[in-house]
């Protein structure tokens, strides 16, 4: 099976997750001197290894992603979960 093809089957498809991280999840990088900010745009799944997380920066967005395993999120050594931000919508 292709790389391309494990990819689009590991993506995950809206299920509720089994390690507690959802799209959508804030995270503080707390392992360098500078705390940038990342926001989960996609979980997935490959066979063998644990799940990972695709990060995008809240700052520069256009400027990439990077993938993480679920594990390294939940070591506050790396990563720290941040409270989610409500938006305000606008009625008009």
């Amino acid at each position: 099976m292709s790389f391309l093809r494990r990819l689009l089957d590991g993506v995950s498809n809206g299920l509720p997750s089994r390690h507690g991280i959802q799209v959508g999840d804030r995270y503080v990088k707390t392992d360098g001197q500078y705390q940038s900010m990342w926001t989960v745009r996609q979980i997935v799944h490959f066979e063998g290894i644990p799940p990972h997380a695709r990060l995008v920066p809240d700052q520069d967005a256009h400027l990439g992603y990077r993938t993480i395993s679920v594990t390294a999120l939940d070591d506050p050594g790396f990563y720290k979960r941040i409270a989610a931000q409500h938006r305000r919508v606008s009625p008009y």
